[in-house]
């Protein structure tokens, strides 16, 4: 689906076509849970997250420029409403004085059936999940959305050189956990020489 499929439907929804708001729904959902699933932690907080991404899509389309792709406008709607539920939950953490530490981040199933597959791509997901959100923020807008680094610094509101190191950063952390596994014991050597 490209921006051309989504102006005739743009088209109804501005002028307050709730079939509109349905087709729309339909046609990004995907993206859209497979993003914040990837960005958040509790597999409940994903549902109300993409709820208030679609609500503020309706708001905010009377502003949307046209002239820009669609996609990339909803992906800042997406950072927007992720960015927003993690201050939340860290006032609430702040408020509540937990002492569990919010990196420890539960395994969440994006609805995605693209990234589901073989086992290895299970674990490169694993492995991002368990990236600081900075840089699976960086990973996931580079190589699944594949923006640039001007587009990604753009949504982000960064310069574009702190989005390249991000994603260097994170492309070193995620080498190295592979890496690592490649020397245990589940990866024997293959070139090893037998005696």
């Amino acid at each position: 689906m490209n921006d051309e499929q989504l102006e005739h439907w743009l088209d109804r929804l501005a002028a307050g076509d709730q079939e509109a708001m349905e087709e729309i729904y339909r046609m990004t959902r995907r993206k859209v849970y497979g993003t914040v699933a990837v960005l958040v932690s509790n597999k409940e907080d994903v549902n109300d997250i993409v709820s208030e991404i679609y609500c503020q899509l309706w708001r905010a389309l009377p502003g949307y420029d046209r002239s820009r792709p669609f996609h990339f406008w909803l992906n800042g709607i997406v950072i927007r409403q992720v960015s927003s539920w993690r201050r939340q939950l860290w006032r609430r953490f702040r408020l509540t004085d937990k002492t569990s530490r919010l990196s420890e981040e539960p395994h969440v199933e994006t609805p995605d059936e693209a990234l589901a597959g073989n086992e290895l791509r299970q674990d490169v997901r694993d492995a991002i999940n368990k990236l600081p959100y900075k840089l699976r923020v960086a990973v996931i807008y580079r190589y699944f959305y594949e923006y640039t680094y001007d587009e990604i610094a753009e949504l982000l509101a960064i310069p574009p050189g702190t989005v390249k190191s991000r994603v260097h950063l994170a492309l070193k952390r995620l080498r190295a956990k592979f890496d690592t596994q490649l020397d245990g014991e589940a990866y024997p050597n293959v070139y090893s020489k037998k005696h």
